[in-house]
């Protein structure tokens, strides 16, 4: 496989891996907030905190696009380099044999 087609790989599954990872955050954090009388927070990415409405449990937030988006790119950008070079240090090994 060639090196621009092994990178175009690893940025997708990157990509997929740092947007499954915010939202796995992002949803914890709403559980940690329904189930706790506490203020949650992802730091950048999501801030949530409980309150009482009419007798029933609400949960407000504030979310940050902006953050979000860099942490899944922030995530995606350090797993193509680890791939990558890993990818590297292997095939060496292959060929040094």
């Amino acid at each position: 496989m060639t090196a621009g087609i092994r990178f175009l790989l690893h940025c997708l599954a990157g990509g997929t891996i740092g947007v499954c990872t915010v939202f796995f955050a992002i949803v914890g954090a709403l559980v940690m907030a329904f189930f706790t009388s506490g203020d949650v927070a992802v730091p950048g990415i999501i801030r949530i905190w409980r309150s009482r409405e009419n007798g029933a449990v609400a949960l407000n937030f504030v979310p940050d696009a902006v953050g979000m988006i860099f942490a899944a790119v922030a995530i995606a950008v350090v797993y193509v380099l680890v791939r990558m070079l890993v990818g590297r240090r292997t095939r060496r090994a292959r060929v040094a044999e």
